[in-house]
């Protein structure tokens, strides 16, 4: 998947944010596409900014386009602002070049002549190869499965299922900062969590085998049969003083039994899922220099 956008003005593409109007978004899209997309909520936002992206003018300002990513969105009814970054591609496409690729990138024979904002099911870095144009190497990451009985994840995530909605965001931000094997989500490994045993495996996970654990705090948790499995493994980690891989997000004023009102917390209602996976990130940083320098 890849971002399209095409401006008619000459100017636009300098590091300025970049107005569009919401009739315009995924227009020359598939409506397949438009239908998982339509709506720009925050789980929509987090999976859009992670496509790659071509950055176009309109034919008639016979400009070169530009490759880049999405930053940040803002919504609203008026408009949508859009935040991004310009990469520098060695050699990459002229506007004679993105109109001659107009098929291989699913472009429309009309679409470079309106401004708009296209979501386009195609392997950019793929399309873009057969032209001698190497994109920088997230885009051509491949998600090869990892052997969770020996792998070790740089971040566990334990939480109820009721909050799952705020959790996705969250690990889709760190899959592109960080990487999908370098965290454990019990999605990402369905096949190799359908097993006997499973509690046994999992406390492994998170007690021997993961460098921070974040626990989503809040009154479903202290229900969940699965969640307690997980916080005796959390448990042991506390009892061993390791406080530095414990890292708690509150999400209501649940009690959990083992959390003590002196503990230290983010508070979810306060902040989205991308500035979680921001605190996250900064975690896990840390953690990773005292390792280092220790």
């Amino acid at each position: 998947m890849y971002n399209l956008l095409v401006s008619g003005s000459d100017e636009s593409w300098n590091g300025e944010p970049f107005m569009i109007e919401p009739n315009r978004y995924l227009e020359y899209t598939e409506n397949d596409i438009k239908e998982v997309y339509r709506e720009l909520n925050n789980t929509c936002i987090s999976k859009i900014t992670r496509f790659p992206c071509i950055f176009a003018y309109e034919k008639s300002c016979n400009k070169n386009p530009f490759f880049g990513l999405i930053q940040e969105l803002t919504v609203r009814r008026n408009g949508i602002k859009i935040q991004y970054e310009l990469i520098p591609i060695d050699d990459f496409l002229t506007a004679n070049q993105l109109i001659d690729m107009q098929f291989e990138l699913d472009i429309s024979k009309l679409e470079l002549n309106r401004t708009h904002w296209a979501i386009k099911n195609v392997n950019l870095p793929k399309e873009l190869y057969s032209k001698n144009i190497l994109l920088p190497e997230w885009t051509l990451r491949q998600k090869k499965a990892v052997d969770i009985d020996k792998h070790i994840f740089d971040v566990a995530f334990s939480f109820p299922g009721e909050i799952r909605d705020y959790i996705e965001p969250i690990v889709e931000e760190l899959e592109n900062t960080i990487g999908r094997n370098s965290y454990f989500y019990d999605k990402n490994y369905k096949a190799q969590l359908a097993r006997p045993s499973l509690d046994i495996l999992l406390q492994s996970i998170y007690k021997d085998r993961t460098k921070l654990i974040v626990v989503f705090l809040c009154k479903k948790y202290q229900e969940k049969k699965w969640c307690g499995i997980e916080f005796n493994a959390i448990r042991q980690i506390i009892h061993k003083k390791e406080h530095d891989r414990i890292m708690y997000v509150k999400m209501d004023d649940g009690v959990v039994d083992g959390v003590l009102n002196t503990d230290g917390y983010i508070d979810g209602r306060t902040h989205n899922p991308k500035e979680i996976a921001k605190f996250i990130k900064t975690r896990i940083d840390s953690l990773k220099q005292n390792n280092t320098a220790t």
